[in-house]
């Protein structure tokens, strides 16, 4: 993905018929005409930022939020907005859409079906009705099941994201294990809960009402990583499983610090070392307040490179790339690798460096001991 000097569009839906109780992420819920004036100002940020755009997009991202809570008409007309600028929707190496299972219907699934190289990917996060309620979700599992039902009969790339440390609950490795017997799922994200500020969950730890996720331990990971290694996955990166041949190309881009153009409220850009934010804020977008523009200094370029490789499990960071890229690197840095490499949080074949299996259980901690701070 990253040598193909192709870009990804990412377009963030930014509506949710609920929030979750852990949930950071900006979304509000529709309302009467929120969603038209939604599409009315995208198809203008769309226009005003790609019409001088002279390289290929490869992959397209719609996310949010929950994409498919806008309903049919206005999926189809998002579509149409983003397909008017661009060349050749055909020649897409990837397009995917985000959902949760309560919102998705039989007739989204078959219009999703009539998309190139389309991808679903799921928002399940646990596999229990009262796992689910712990973390303020809407959906329960028969709207899982029958949300994959329907996907599955049309589509043959679908992923499921999920969520790990959830207090007072067991690992999600049994539940899944069960349920890839079930639906053969393409994707797996699984990532671990973190308390987002400002989050009834956030107040609900405060209180002591719960117990704080992190001082959960990294056993889940583990024992999820086998259930999907069974079952064929590559663990491709910390959070992310697949089948063979279904990398999310999209995300792959971010990792490999690829270039990317972000629509709608709360959305990112960024390329050469520049990140735009979009206000993250539906009234403020809509008013065409211009994004918050951040320029990445050569060391926050280097410590991104270096945690973004690290991430990637099986290609690793290239210590010769890497010193292509940002200079010489002081000998502090190479005793701190000596040192994680002697601990066997990481492995060393010549110039490539992974993180073993050992160091998964440390990552941030061993990636930030090789960062300039």
């Amino acid at each position: 993905m990253s040598q193909n000097n192709g870009i990804g569009l990412y377009v963030h839906v930014p509506f949710c018929l609920s929030k979750c109780d852990y949930c950071g992420f900006y979304s509000e819920m529709p309302g009467r005409h929120s969603i038209e004036d939604y599409l009315n100002r995208l198809a203008e940020e769309l226009r005003e930022r790609l019409e001088q755009l002279t390289r290929p997009v490869t992959t397209v991202f719609v996310g949010g939020g929950n994409p498919t809570c806008i309903g049919l008409e206005n999926l189809q007309r998002l579509v149409e907005i983003i397909g008017s600028v661009l060349p050749d929707m055909s020649r897409l190496e990837e397009w995917t859409f985000e959902s949760n299972p309560e919102t998705l219907s039989a007739d989204i699934v078959a219009f999703l079906a009539t998309l190139p190289a389309i991808r679903l990917s799921m928002g399940i996060q646990r596999l229990n009705d009262g796992e689910l309620k712990v973390l303020g979700r809407r959906a329960c599992m028969n709207a899982v099941y029958c949300a994959l039902d329907l996907a599955f009969a049309k589509l043959a790339n679908v992923g499921g994201d999920f969520i790990l440390g959830v207090p007072g609950c067991p690992s999600l490795a049994g539940d899944l294990h069960q349920m890839l017997k079930r639906y053969p799922l393409a994707h797996v994200s699984a990532y671990f809960l973190t308390i987002e500020e400002n989050t009834p969950m956030q107040k609900a730890v405060i209180q002591g009402l719960l117990p704080d996720p992190a001082d959960i331990g990294a056993d889940e990971l583990y024992e999820v990583r086998d259930v999907l290694a069974a079952a064929g996955f590559e663990h491709y990166e910390i959070s992310n499983h697949a089948r063979s041949g279904c990398r999310c190309r999209h995300n792959l881009n971010y990792w490999y610090q690829g270039d990317y153009i972000g629509f709608g409220p709360a959305a990112v850009s960024s390329s050469n070392g520049i990140r735009l934010a979009n206000p993250p804020d539906l009234r403020r977008w809509l008013a065409n307040e211009p994004p918050a523009v951040e320029k990445l200094s050569s060391i926050d370029r280097r410590n991104e490179h270096l945690m973004l490789r690290l991430r990637l499990l099986r290609e690793g960071l290239d210590l010769a790339e890497f010193e292509r890229g940002f200079g010489q690197q002081s000998d502090d840095f190479y005793e701190h690798l000596a040192r994680q490499t002697a601990a066997g949080n990481l492995q060393r074949e010549g110039d490539k460096v992974r993180l073993s299996d050992t160091g998964l259980r440390f990552a941030d901690e061993v990636m930030a001991s090789l960062f300039i701070m």
